[in-house]
């Protein structure tokens, strides 16, 4: 559980218990069970079976340079978004309570 997303589905699980809506969690929890199984299938080809090709070229042949930088973006942005967690919670804040919740 040291992921963000562990956290996140906690506080959300949580708050909804907490505020009568034991249904919705119950379908989170079942909801995240069943993601855990297509999480763990991954990890297990990713690390513990042999590869089918063992050609190193077959996988960074296709790769175009825009998927490359979008990729490169898309890790720099998660790597480093909790330097500007503060901001980013306070962005976010001004929205929920102008929802009313």
């Amino acid at each position: 559980p040291p992921f963000s997303v562990f956290w996140g589905k906690m506080v959300l699980i949580s708050s909804l218990i907490k505020s009568d809506y034991v249904v919705l969690g119950v379908i989170i929890m079942i909801n995240s069970a069943i993601a855990i199984y297509y999480y763990l299938k991954l990890i297990v080809f990713m690390f513990l079976k042999e590869p089918i090709v063992k050609d190193k070229n077959l996988y960074t042949a296709n790769i175009s340079m825009a998927l490359k930088v979008i990729v490169g973006i898309a890790v720099a942005g998660t790597a480093f978004s909790f330097l500007f967690s503060g901001a980013i919670l306070e962005f976010i804040e001004h929205f929920v309570f102008a929802s009313g919740f």
